[in-house]
Order: structure tokens, then C-alpha cells, then sequence
């Protein structure tokens, strides 16, 4: 039995899962074992993954159940001590799985560890993040990003090449597009709330093995790159209300419902500004791409209102 065993949730997504599975073949461990759930894809997935990996376990589902629940059900088919979550749009550089699981077993008090995410041209992208606050919505999810954005490059270098040169470090949460997680820090309990349908997830998983007392680190020296397959348009307007309705259930879970009040106040604020700035730049707001955000974006300021009784999932 393989110590580690890779958890891929797809859907729709058959061509860059294909050259994920192609690097853990050529760059991870000998013997690896490889779990991919496939969310009920109609791109072919089913038909063609199997055939071109037929020593990978692929598991079906028939509807597709988000990320968190997919990524429990690839978690409870292995009984590896190490579970690796993966994106489909990455693939890995070599040696990855070895530095990641080898900081692990030298680090006992680590129950989590990610890599540095690169892009397809080297850039490091951000991946690690404080805990959610009503502070780092407004710097890191709302209307301000793209100012945030622009002040850096303004003061900033344009190009961050990956440089292995510093050492591991500790963090409140990665994204869970690639990290190694180990089983037995999990108590029993599944991986993943599977409240979240997708976002948010991973960093309740990682408040609740910081509020275990496990630690969580990056390292630098482990990339992976995570190549941001773009969502289908027909499909961004439930992105983006999955993105912000996921905020809300961890803020519920963990702030009590005045921390809740307040972030759905600043997501309703934040909404009508983004509306309002559609609006009044219609040769933007004609495209189609801007007609899935309007949608998305009246979804979340109609559902997740601070001042809805009735505050239930909502659908798009």
C-alpha cells in the first residue's frame, strides 16, 4: 500500500486532467496511488481517462456533488497515511511529493503541508492566506482587489520568479489546489464540511486543525503549477455566488452570527458597487462574460442579504 494517495476531483475538465496525470506518471513516486472523482462530466472524461490511465481508480459520481464532498469520497476508498489533494489544472515538477511528504515524517506537528504554486511562466502565485476577516475581505474578494492590484505593480516588481531560497514557513491557510494533508490529524472526522460546495473549505480545514494545535506550512523549495483553467461562462455566474455563499457558512461556523451580519453587510455593499460599475459602463457590461457577473453578482446581493429572514442556499 502506498503511503500517499492523490485525490483529483474533475469536472469538465478532460484535456488538463489528462496532463495532470501525466506528470504524477512521470514525476511523482513509484507506486503511487491515484484517486480521481469525476463530477459527473459530459466532456468525455468517463469515457476517455480510464482508457488512457487504466491503473488510476476512477470513481464517477452522477451529479456533481462539489468539491468538498468529491474530494471526501476519493478520501475514503484509501487507507494511504498521507492524502495529497490536487487540482485537475496543475501539474506537478519533480520530486514534489517526495519534499512535501518527507517534511511531513521530519515534522511531526505538521498535519498540513503546500507547495508554492507557480503559473505557466514561472510567476509565483498567491496561494497562502491569513484566516478570513472582514479586513481581508475588502483586501482580498471585493471591488478594491483590482485597486490592490494595480498599487502593487505601481511600487512592485512585474515578474516574481520562482526562487527556492528561504525556508519553510508557517501559515494559516493555502489553497487547496495542491497540499498534503496527514490522515491521522483528522481524528476520524472527513477531510472536508461538506456545508461548502466549493471555496472556503480548505480554509475551514485549516482552522480546524490550528484549532487542534496542529501546525500548517508552505514550502518554497515544492512547486507545482497550477495553470487557472478558466470556468465556462455559462457556468461563471454560480462560481461567483458558490465563492461568496461559501464565506458566509464559514463565518457562521466560526465568528457567531454577528461576524456573519457583518460580512454579509460588507458582501451586500460590495455587490452594489460592482452592479452600479456595471452599469454605467455598458460597452463592458454588453459582454457576455459581464452578463454572467451581473447575474452571479444579483444572486449573492438577493440571497445572502443581511437583512433576509430566510437565508437559505440560494441558486443561480
Amino acid at each position: 500500500m502506498s503511503k500517499i494517495a492523490v485525490i483529483i476531483v474533475s469536472w469538465n475538465c478532460r484535456e488538463s486532467l489528462s496532463r495532470c496525470l501525466k506528470s504524477l506518471k512521470e514525476y511523482g513516486p513509484p507506486g503511487l496511488e491515484i484517486i480521481v472523482v469525476d463530477n459527473a462530466s459530459v466532456d468525455g472524461t468517463g469515457q476517455e481517462i480510464p482508457l488512457r490511465f487504466p491503473d488510476i481508480h476512477f470513481l464517477p459520481q452522477e451529479k456533481n456533488l462539489g468539491f468538498a464532498a468529491a474530494n471526501n469520497i476519493g478520501a475514503s476508498v484509501t487507507k494511504a497515511d498521507y492524502l495529497f489533494f490536487l487540482n485537475p489544472d496543475t501539474f506537478i515538477k519533480p520530486r514534489a511529493i517526495e519534499i512535501l511528504q518527507d517534511f511531513m515524517e521530519k515534522t511531526p506537528k505538521c498535519a498540513l503541508a503546500a507547495p508554492t504554486l507557480l503559473d505557466d511562466k514561472g510567476n509565483i502565485l498567491h496561494s497562502i492566506f491569513k484566516f478570513p476577516s472582514l479586513w481581508n475581505y475588502w483586501t482580498e474578494h471585493s471591488i478594491f482587489l483590482p485597486l490592490r492590484d494595480r498599487l502593487k505593480k505601481l511600487f512592485l516588481r512585474k515578474d516574481s520568479p520562482f526562487t527556492p531560497d528561504f525556508k519553510p514557513c508557517e501559515i494559516d491557510w493555502a489553497t487547496g489546489a495542491a497540499f498534503l494533508v496527514r490522515r491521522n490529524a483528522l481524528e476520524g472526522e472527513p477531510v472536508f464540511d461538506e456545508r461548502y460546495f466549493m471555496y472556503s473549505e480548505d480554509a475551514d480545514l485549516c482552522k480546524r486543525l490550528a484549532e487542534r494545535g496542529w501546525k500548517r506550512y508552505l514550502l518554497p523549495d515544492t512547486q507545482v503549477v497550477h495553470s487557472h483553467r478558466q470556468s465556462s461562462i455559462q457556468a461563471r455566474a454560480r462560481t461567483i455566488f458558490h465563492l461568496f455563499h461559501s464565506m458566509t457558512i464559514y463565518y457562521a461556523k466560526y465568528k457567531g452570527p454577528a461576524g456573519n451580519f457583518f460580512l454579509r453587510l460588507s458582501i451586500f455593499t460590495d455587490m452594489l458597487l460592482r452592479i452600479i460599475i456595471l452599469k454605467i459602463i455598458p460597452r463592458k457590461s454588453a459582454s457576455e462574460e459581464n452578463r454572467e457577473r451581473l447575474k452571479g453578482y444579483k444572486s449573492v446581493l438577493s440571497t445572502l442579504s443581511p437583512f433576509r429572514r430566510d437565508r437559505g442556499s440560494g441558486d443561480v
